[in-house]
């Protein structure tokens, strides 16, 4: 592990980087769905004639939507569990934090080096998703309750993706630790444990962020905001905001663990940004391209297509093992 005071650094210069490029991912998100969709989405230069009024650009329009909501009344409900209900967020948005700390970045180690950086990491992720769950369970809202739900099952299908991805690669690493996995060579087997594992891993962040067609939680013709329902303001800007840490943990270890060596130097920027804009790309064209599933049908195709390429990534991780 690298020097405490250094990592000290890195871990607070984090936050403001994982939340920028958050921001960036999902300003990239929203400006290709819309030119998908022949609409002009968020401009990245202002139009003149409007500049001087609201600024010279709109590529940071999560960011400005999540602080209007701060500016906004935060409302409780009655039925609520009032404290469930009100520090779901904050633990939602602080795991969500705490992830990007065990991932590396290039330049930066940060905690990717610590025993079993992995298995922490992917708690973290977990346990920040699972309070996307507690808060809408405790709104007593019945929107609310189906929308969490959805999400405990849509949790259930991409789980197994995940888990399947991240220890296949494991397995083949021989290692729990990030920072060594993210160094290892290339093989022709890796390669192609690369394309399976991040197939996998794909698929997941689809579940996790609610890219259609796994944004059954969402569904905002059939259960209002589902979820989100009974949250406002404050609430539910953080709730938005963990949502953007997310995004940037989830491209960030699919980087570390899929493309090695792109995290391990700060040489390697230009290519893991690359990297990051074409996974942006592709979850933007899955989403355009794809109609919302139904539970049963998100379960009936992860039964179909994850298990047998996740029994295959498994197959040729333990042949790099023994080979190895």
């Amino acid at each position: 592990m690298a020097d405490p005071v250094i990592t000290t650094i890195e871990i607070i210069l984090m936050v403001p980087v994982a939340l920028i490029l958050g921001v960036l991912f999902l300003f990239l998100f929203r400006k290709l769905n819309a030119r998908f969709q022949w609409r002009v989405g968020p401009v990245i230069r202002m139009y003149s004639d409007l500049a001087p009024l609201i600024g010279k650009t709109r590529i940071w329009q999560p960011l400005y939507d999540i602080l209007k909501l701060f500016g906004k009344d935060t409302i409780i409900t009655d039925v609520a569990h009032r404290r469930l209900f009100v520090y779901s967020p904050y633990f939602s948005l602080l795991f969500a934090i705490s992830a990007a700390f065990f991932i590396p970045f290039p330049g930066m180690e940060l905690l990717s080096s610590v025993p079993y950086s992995l298995v922490i990491a992917s708690y973290l992720i977990i346990s920040s998703i699972l309070f996307t769950i507690l808060g809408p369970v405790a709104s007593g809202s019945p929107w609310g309750a189906i929308g969490a739900r959805r999400e405990v099952e849509l949790f259930l299908v991409s789980e197994l993706s995940f888990v399947l991805s991240i220890f296949s690669i494991a397995l083949s690493s021989g290692t729990l630790v990030i920072s060594e996995i993210a160094g290892r060579g290339w093989s022709a087997p890796s390669i192609l444990l690369s394309l399976t594992s991040g197939l996998l891993l794909f698929v997941a962040m689809l579940g996790k962020l609610h890219i259609k067609p796994f944004d059954m939680p969402e569904a905002e013709a059939e259960i209002v905001a589902g979820p989100y329902t009974e949250y406002s303001g404050k609430l539910l800007g953080i709730y938005f905001l963990s949502k953007t840490f997310l995004t940037y943990v989830l491209v960030a270890l699919f980087i570390a663990l899929i493309l090695p060596p792109a995290s391990t130097s700060i040489f390697w920027l230009p290519a893991w940004a690359f990297a990051a804009m074409v996974l942006v790309f592709l979850l933007t064209v899955v989403q355009v391209l794809n109609p919302r599933y139904r539970i049963n049908n998100a379960l009936y195709w992860y039964v179909k297509v994850v298990i047998p390429v996740g029994l295959v990534s498994f197959i040729i991780a333990f042949f790099i093992r023994v080979v190895a």
